[in-house]
């Protein structure tokens, strides 16, 4: 199996565009995950509505119970594309690691050998395991921290747009 060449193996953003399949993947199912993230407060908040308007004789009992699947569908939804992304994010590391080990392994191999071969070696791996977990968690933490707060901003601005900016602007001073 031939593997093609990193465009620029100094350079992180070429590992990023390398990788550019799987963070589709990443991406796709990292937007449903966080976004859906804020469906369950949502769904929540119609089924106790749903469980008041049942006691007080406004709804059917079947209304609810369709409400109720719809929620366990959402939720399923949302937990396999988190599944999908956590899943995805890995392969990514993986591969990554992979890569700047075997270009680490090639140079090293092609250079002359010294008493200090082995702790360099030692020091640049653990070098490329930093990297490559920094990678990884910038990735995740684009979606589980930028796009869920978007997602629920979003969601208030919804529903109060005078009441989200309030507990915008007093939010920091509650810190």
């Amino acid at each position: 199996m031939k593997q093609k060449n990193t465009r620029d193996p100094k350079k992180m953003t070429s590992y990023f565009w390398y990788e550019a399949p799987i963070l589709v993947v990443v991406t796709i199912s990292g937007l449903i995950y966080n976004i859906g993230m804020v469906a369950g407060p949502y769904f929540q908040g119609q089924l106790v509505q749903g469980l008041y308007d049942l006691l007080n004789h406004k709804i059917l009992a079947n209304r609810l119970i369709q409400l109720s699947l719809l929620y366990m569908l959402v939720i399923a939804l949302v937990q396999v594309c988190r599944a999908i992304k956590r899943f995805s994010v890995r392969i990514f590391a993986n591969h990554t690691s992979r890569r700047m080990r075997r270009l680490l392994y090639n140079v090293l191999l092609h250079r002359q050998f010294g008493d200090d071969t082995g702790s360099l070696m030692t020091k640049a791996i653990s070098d490329v395991d930093s990297c490559v977990e920094g990678m990884r968690k910038f990735t995740t933490e684009i979606f589980d921290t930028g796009v869920v707060m978007i997602a629920y901003l979003a969601m208030l601005l919804y529903y109060d747009v005078r009441l989200t900016i309030l507990a915008c602007m007093f939010t920091p001073l509650a810190m």
